[in-house]
């Protein structure tokens, strides 16, 4: 046996002779131990250090394995393609889209994003487009040389509405809608930047053509302040144009 001492405490203590001495620590003040003499057998009290060895390894191994996955999902993430992200613009109720080039409108006392290149029109008065009431702002997609005045096929306006609510304003619409022959197709309720709106989709035929459009139609300010905007294209376009048409709704906002 060999006699060991704290030294911090000084209470001795014997261990085997081929036992490490850094296996062990003072049972009383947990002090570091050193060599003393020999002697014949071992203290029952002595605490041995090697017991807490464990929870150092599991400390360790859990730190290591935090590491690999920290690491691995570092790696996927820089691997995921760009064009498979996606943005949420402004509500819960927005199909995500792929990142679309864009240009910011500001006038009007309104802003919103639309496709870079698109063309703003200045006619507005233009009525087999939008209806009667004139829009305050209007753009199309280019199609070739096409201008304003050519049979365009997908473009947008927006519009301020006379009326004091919400169900006011989609019950007007959904009238001129029977009354021009159109098709109604569904409705549901959206946020847009934090106000309140309903986007309606409808269908209809020019020249055997079929047309689908969705309008967004937002409470502004609650009573006094609402807009409409309509978005139109073939309904073999409507894939492709969807995601265009819901960048310019989901980014409007008064300034």
């Amino acid at each position: 046996m060999v006699t060991v001492k704290c030294k911090e405490c000084g209470k001795e203590y014997n261990i085997e002779e081929g036992d490490k001495l850094s296996d062990y620590i003072c049972a009383d003040c947990g002090g570091n131990l050193e060599y003393k003499r020999y002697l014949g057998r071992k203290p029952d009290g002595l605490k041995d250090k090697g017991s807490k060895k464990p929870v150092k390894s599991i400390l360790i191994i859990s730190a290591i394995a935090l590491i690999a996955i920290f690491t691995v999902l570092a790696v996927f993430t820089n691997t995921i393609p760009l064009e498979n992200l996606t943005t949420n613009n402004s509500t819960s109720n927005n199909n995500s889209t792929n990142y679309i080039p864009n240009e910011t409108y500001a006038g009007h006392g309104i802003t919103f994003n639309y496709p870079a290149g698109w063309i703003q029109m200045y006619n507005l008065n233009a009525p087999s487009r939008w209806g009667f009431g004139n829009p305050v702002v209007a753009f199309f997609e280019p199609e070739g040389n096409k201008t304003e005045s050519d049979s365009i096929t997908t473009y947008f306006y927006i519009k301020q509405r006379g009326v004091t609510s919400l169900d006011q304003m989609i019950e007007a619409y959904r009238i001129d809608i029977a009354e021009i022959g159109q098709t109604y197709v569904s409705h549901r309720n959206i946020t847009v930047n934090g106000m309140r709106a309903v986007e309606l989709i409808k269908e209809w035929n020019v020249s055997g053509r079929p047309y689908r459009a969705i309008t967004a139609h937002i409470e502004v300010i609650p009573g006094s302040l609402y807009y409409r905007i309509g978005c139109v294209t073939p309904q073999d376009e409507w894939n492709e144009s969807l995601p265009k048409f819901e960048m310019v709704i989901y980014s409007f906002k008064p300034l």
